[in-house]
């Protein structure tokens, strides 16, 4: 029996010392961020090692070019700030992971295309002027959709139509 308690505590400290290697792991993977800026410093950007944009600065140079311009601009900075994100999570996982750092790199990083140049959003998606929810009225809650409107006017407020949402959706409370 002694050999066995043995070998549990060695187990036991092996875990304990994985799990507070894996809680300063989050730790210092939560605090990175790449930065980037353009060539002129007039578009800035913070993003998450996800790529997750947590910041972006324009100063009014930056107002100065055309709006695809000025896309491009910001899109160029995002992708710098993302790699120079990377970069440092990969230098922070490798000490900690050794061998396993490609597999966690593989589940980390999403394979997503470029960004390039993309259509605007139909105008009919988006609040016209003077509509609640248009950025000229800051505050007011954007319209709720018509086909919501519509199920909360029914005789049975607690059923809603399978033409709404595909199929029948009962409420309990």
């Amino acid at each position: 029996m002694p050999d066995q308690a043995a070998r549990l505590d060695a187990v036991l400290k092996r875990f304990q010392e994985q799990a507070a290697r894996a809680a300063e792991l989050k730790d210092q993977i939560a605090n990175l961020r790449g930065h980037a800026r353009n060539a002129d410093g007039s578009v800035t950007v913070t993003v998450a090692p996800s790529g997750a944009v947590l910041g972006l600065q324009l100063s009014p140079q930056a107002m100065r070019r055309s709006h695809t311009a000025l896309q491009q601009e910001i899109l160029g900075a995002i992708r710098s700030a993302t790699q120079q994100a990377a970069a440092a999570l990969n230098q922070t996982v490798e000490p900690v992971l050794g061998e396993r750092a490609e597999q966690f790199r593989e589940a980390f990083n999403a394979h997503v295309e470029p960004l390039g140049p993309s259509a605007p959003p139909p105008a009919s998606s988006l609040a016209a002027p003077g509509q609640p929810g248009h950025p000229e009225r800051p505050g007011q809650p954007p319209q709720m959709p018509q086909t919501l409107q519509n199920a909360r006017n029914r005789t049975n407020p607690r059923a809603v139509e399978d033409d709404d949402f595909g199929g029948p959706i009962l409420r309990r409370e």
